[in-house]
């Protein structure tokens, strides 16, 4: 299986290949960081920790490209 490089809103590919999640999951995490997005405004790359689908603490690692440009390339459980 190869990884799967998505584009950024530019037609530019991420850095990093996406990581495969459920789209409520992606739509909850990005909705969270646009929420907060002054806090990251500036990052390049952003650690974000929140709950998932299942109640667990995770940290997503997520390439940002622009409010609302994101790309979850990473999940860790806390």
């Amino acid at each position: 299986m190869s990884d799967v490089y998505r584009q950024d809103m530019n037609g530019v590919p991420y850095s990093y290949p996406s990581l495969k999640l459920e789209n409520a999951e992606i739509a909850k995490v990005c909705q969270e960081i646009s929420t907060n997005y002054g806090k990251y405004e500036s990052k390049e790359i952003i650690m974000h920790r929140t709950r998932d689908l299942d109640r667990n603490w995770c940290i997503y690692y997520v390439e940002n490209r622009g409010y609302g440009d994101y790309n979850i390339f990473e999940k860790y459980y806390d």
